[in-house]
């Protein structure tokens, strides 16, 4: 069986996202520190649970987007196809004889029936993460290899063009202005720890 994967978009997303994350853990300890000193009464006027559990869902997010592309893949031989879905723990599996014709869009492939236009299969491009052009290019030759009608409506694979480019930028934006508040917050935990 072959494998189409997805990755990361960009080591920007990945620097942004673990930045995010000692932002908030930094934040956490800032947050620790007020409680265990006592700093200004504070701790009868915070919601110790709730914090905590606010903190740890914060986390939970960003992990959540720093790993979740593994989340998906989708299978493939001469004879079926199968996405993966391990989040919502789905699979959808599709013969290649009940298929006529696939269209190579912006956002995926779809794949249509033999009998109808109505649309059986459908895999994206994009599941939090882009999809490796090496598993597309793989499977269109075997798509071709089947002597189905094929429709390509892009000449660059979605998400590996401009747009990866522009998205990259945004994302080092991102991660400068957290590392600029993450400085802040370390600074900050360094002087509440040395004065008490």
């Amino acid at each position: 069986m072959e494998k189409i994967q997805y990755y990361y978009p960009s080591m920007s997303k990945q620097v942004f996202l673990i930045l995010l994350m000692l932002l908030i853990a930094a934040r956490f300890t800032i947050f620790l520190e007020v409680i265990f000193f006592d700093i200004n009464d504070y701790t009868s006027t915070y919601n110790v649970g709730a914090s905590l559990l606010l903190y740890l869902f914060y986390l939970v997010i960003c992990l959540f987007f720093f790993f979740g592309y593994k989340f998906f893949y989708t299978t493939y031989n001469d004879n079926e196809i199968i996405y993966y879905n391990r989040i919502l723990r789905k699979t959808k599996e599709i013969d290649f004889q009940r298929i006529s014709k696939a269209v190579l869009g912006k956002r995926g492939i779809t794949l249509y029936e033999k009998d109808g236009e109505s649309a059986l299969f459908f895999l994206p491009f994009f599941r939090l993460g882009l999809i490796s052009p090496v598993g597309v290019d793989g499977f269109y030759k075997l798509l071709k290899a089947k002597n189905l009608s094929i429709e390509k409506q892009f000449t660059i694979l979605p998400g590996h063009g401009i747009s990866r480019k522009i998205t990259s930028i945004v994302y080092s934006c991102l991660a400068l202005f957290v590392l600029a508040s993450l400085t802040q917050s370390v600074a900050l935990a360094v002087a509440i720890l040395k004065n008490n």
